[in-house]
Order: structure tokens, then C-alpha cells, then sequence
């Protein structure tokens, strides 16, 4: 913030300050009565969200965070006191992409459709944890959106 009187030197030279206006937040399609999240360990610009904390902690989990070469960020959604809602985790962590497991979750987040991204984070809809582990059609729909939306590259993989 600039002391008065440096504005008023500024202001008479002719020189327009610019300053942030607080307070605006833009709209976010996120709904009203959305969960919290609880955030687990991980790091960098990938956060998974799954259903419940159980499903951070399989098998599967450990094969997906594989496959993507990192060590994502997964969440799940709590109503603890300290549980994040998801436009301020994406914006206190950075994340630039947030995926979510199955329709039935995304859709405690978001009224109606999906949208494209969130903040500064693409949203990508992933199969159901549930769904990934029993049916190869929806490991091939999860391979599919991690190479679409960048999460991992198929030329990454070996053969």
C-alpha cells in the first residue's frame, strides 16, 4: 500500500496508481452445500478426489499414482471443521488439475454439469474407483482421460 504521501507526489505528477480492489471474488459453479475435503499426503499440481479415505489407501490408488509417475494429492470428502471446500484447496495448493471418481461424487460438487475447470484448475471426471477395479472397459476410460487431460503421457509408459 502507498502512504498518502506518495500518492499525492504521484497524483501530482500526473501519474495514475493502480490498486487492487478486495473483496471480488468471481463466481465458482462449485455448489452452496458442497463437502469439505480432507487432503492426504502428495504433492504437486494433481489433486484426486475419491470417495471415501479408504480408496486413498488401496492397491489401486498406489497402481493409478504410479502409472501417472507422481505422487498426487488425494482428498475425500469430510465434514470435519477442518476440512478445505474444494475452490479454496485448488487455490491455497495450486493445483491445476483436479480429478474426480465417478459422476455420483463429482456431482456433490457441482450442481448439474461438469465444468472445464475450476479457479486455475482443469476438471476431469474419472471412472469410479469401484468401477476402475472391477471392469477392464473403465481402466481403459481411466487411461484415456490421464493421457487427455495431461495428468500422464501414454509415451511415458513401457511396453
Amino acid at each position: 500500500m502507498i502512504s498518502s504521501r506518495h500518492q499525492a507526489y504521484l497524483e501530482a505528477m500526473d501519474i495514475g496508481v493502480w490498486c487492487l480492489r478486495e473483496g471480488i471474488l468471481p463466481e465458482t459453479p462449485a455448489t452452496a452445500s458442497s463437502p469439505g475435503l480432507k487432503l492426504g499426503p502428495g504433492g504437486g499440481g494433481i489433486l484426486l478426489v475419491c470417495a471415501v479415505d479408504s480408496d486413498s489407501a488401496s492397491r489401486l490408488a498406489s497402481d493409478i499414482g504410479r502409472a501417472m509417475g507422481s505422487n498426487p494429492v488425494w482428498a475425500w470428502p469430510c465434514t470435519d471443521a477442518n476440512a478445505s471446500l474444494l475452490p479454496k484447496a485448488i487455490e491455497d495448493n495450486l493445483f491445476t488439475t483436479v480429478a474426480i471418481f465417478g459422476e455420483e461424487l463429482a456431482g456433490t460438487f457441482f450442481d448439474g454439469e461438469l465444468p472445464a475447470s475450476l479457479n486455475a484448475a482443469n476438471i476431469v471426471l474419472l471412472p469410479a474407483m469401484q468401477d476402475i477395479q472391477n471392469n477392464a472397459d473403465a481402466r481403459k476410460l481411466l487411461w484415456g482421460a490421464l493421457c487427455r487431460s495431461g495428468m500422464v503421457s501414454a509415451g511415458d509408459q513401457q511396453a
